[in-house]
């Protein structure tokens, strides 16, 4: 591991904490990152072979490590391919349908020039995928059941937190973003 590997968990985990606990878009994130019980880890490379051979040992590593609750791949050298990445996430999806993780393991992702379809690139709605790094996150479904069961109305989570962060604005939430870059004075 490298030392800039080091500082991209920072970052991505300092947008974990300033933005989707901060803002609630992912309700189990907070206690998780309090628990210290989200893994991170950093690829290099573009090479999809070699990115799927990584997402599969993470996946091995979730199955053989049940104090991980939820894993972040972070895969820096995609943030310029947004095309790339949603190949990586096909390909990520039909990984998991291969291994029979279907049920068990579910992805989620966010890109920093991610943009809903019928969005601008300046709506502040973007932000609820829009993360400092291109990212597959890696969860487990019983984990998230067992959120969602206490959490009132979680099929409005999408819509409340579009709404919120349009109400703070693009300015805002993109600053809070671009803050995420500055990691020398951190406590996670």
């Amino acid at each position: 591991m490298t030392d800039n590997h080091e500082i991209i968990k920072l970052q991505t985990l300092k947008w974990v904490k300033e933005i989707i606990v901060k803002y609630n878009i992912c309700p189990f994130a907070k206690k998780e990152l309090e628990r210290k019980k989200i893994h991170c880890t950093v690829l290099d490379g573009t090479d999809l072979t070699e990115l799927l051979e990584h997402v599969n040992a993470e996946l091995i590593r979730l199955d053989t490590n049940k104090d991980i609750a939820t894993t972040l791949v972070v895969v820096p050298k995609l943030s310029g391919n947004f095309d790339a990445f949603l190949d990586l996430i096909d390909y990520s999806n039909d990984l998991l349908e291969m291994q029979d993780y279907e049920g068990v393991y579910q992805l989620a992702h966010m890109h920093p020039k991610y943009r809903f379809d019928d969005t601008t690139m300046q709506d502040a709605a973007n932000f609820t995928n829009r993360s400092p790094y291109p990212i597959l996150h890696i969860i487990r479904e019983d984990e998230m059941a067992r959120v969602l069961r206490v959490f009132p109305n979680p099929e409005e989570i999408p819509e409340r937190n579009i709404e919120l962060l349009r109400k703070k604005g693009f300015a805002e939430i993109n600053a809070e973003l671009e803050a995420c870059f500055n990691v020398e004075k951190i406590r996670l």
